[in-house]
């Protein structure tokens, strides 16, 4: 019987910056997305062969038994990946949705007759923008940060925060994230693409679920380590204990009931957990792969590739205890003390 074949493509390590100077590329771009490529092409290769596009510039070292697919700066993005997936069996794409990439990868891959497992339709647009999740939380009274844009900024209550946070509407991690105590400068400088939040103090958290048919499984609800003055994403640690999982999971699921439907895939949502479950809130989803995958994958009995292709059993369980696992930006995971290897 033939092998599976796999196509998965991250889009920093496969060409998304192929016409730009690679040491231009910000770094914790090319530090989270090579983490989650070898992290998920590592899991992947157990279950078939997996293809790889990739910018060779970009210093990546896949796990054994994955093939690159070089990725030429000459040509489109989009065809070279649709040529390296055309005989493939399965497509998974980590891309940020930043200017549409995520959403553009998503249709002229299914465009080209290939279809990854990605959400589509209108949760892949409204998780794509902050503004529009806002929206859809406040319809559906999901606990969420306020929301301005650039037309609702005059209805804000100065009283509301001391510091107050700005943001594109589709930023990924910490690109154009400013925290600032001065209300009335933010306002002035606010743009069309971005939007302002009261800042939220908390514990930044974050869980993920995947979602296959009519399944949707969640994951184990970590904790997440940001810079509190540039919001940079600096590592994280998991699982959290028993009460901020029932926590987490609730707020998961109320977030998920509030957005339309076409979820599909591995998809991260982003929380604040109060020092009382009725200060908790959703920042944010992710409709794709987070860079917490490199850690919950030592957290979880089985393949969590398994379960992204739809080929999962049963529940997912942890097989680990609360903090036991925590990891970096780039990749690097111990459990307890020891170090373990770097996919």
């Amino acid at each position: 019987m033939a092998s599976t074949k796999i196509f998965a493509a991250e889009f920093v390590c496969g060409g998304g910056f192929r016409q730009r100077n690679v040491a231009a590329i910000p770094k914790p771009l090319r530090d989270e997305g090579t983490a989650m490529l070898k992290a998920l092409s590592a899991d992947l290769s157990a279950l078939g062969e997996v293809i790889v596009p990739l910018d060779l510039r970009v210093d990546v070292e896949l796990p054994p038994g994955v093939r690159a697919f070089p990725i030429d700066a000459s040509l489109p993005l989009w065809s070279q990946w649709i040529a390296a997936a055309q005989d493939c069996d399965a497509a998974i794409i980590v891309a940020p949705e930043h200017s549409g990439a995520l959403a553009q990868a998503v249709a002229m891959m299914r465009a080209g007759a290939v279809d990854p497992v990605m959400s589509s339709g209108d949760f892949l647009r409204i998780a794509s923008d902050k503004w529009e999740t806002a929206r859809a939380f406040a319809s559906q009274l999901v606990p969420h940060p306020p929301t301005f844009s650039i037309a609702t900024i005059d209805s804000i209550d100065p009283n509301l925060a001391n510091q107050w946070i700005m943001k594109p509407r589709d930023g990924v991690g910490s690109e154009r994230f400013v925290i600032t105590d001065d209300l009335e400068a933010a306002k002035a400088q606010l743009q069309a693409d971005s939007v302002l939040q009261p800042y939220i103090s908390g514990l930044p958290a974050s869980i993920s679920l995947i979602v296959s048919g009519t399944q949707m499984h969640l994951l184990p609800a970590v904790s997440q380590v940001i810079d509190p003055h540039t919001g940079e994403y600096l590592g994280g640690s998991g699982p959290l204990d028993q009460d901020l999982q029932r926590r987490a999971t609730a707020l998961a699921t109320r977030a998920i009931e509030a957005m339309p439907p076409m979820a599909k895939g591995f998809i991260g949502i982003d929380l604040i957990l109060g020092e009382d479950a009725r200060d908790d809130c959703v920042v944010e989803i992710n409709p794709r792969l987070t860079t917490s995958y490199v850690g919950l994958r030592h957290m979880v009995e089985g393949n969590l590739a398994e379960w992204i292709l739809g080929q999962g059993t049963g529940p997912i369980r942890c097989k680990v205890s609360a903090g036991e696992v925590r990891w970096t930006p780039d990749g690097q995971v111990w459990h307890g003390s020891e170090s373990l290897e770097v996919c």
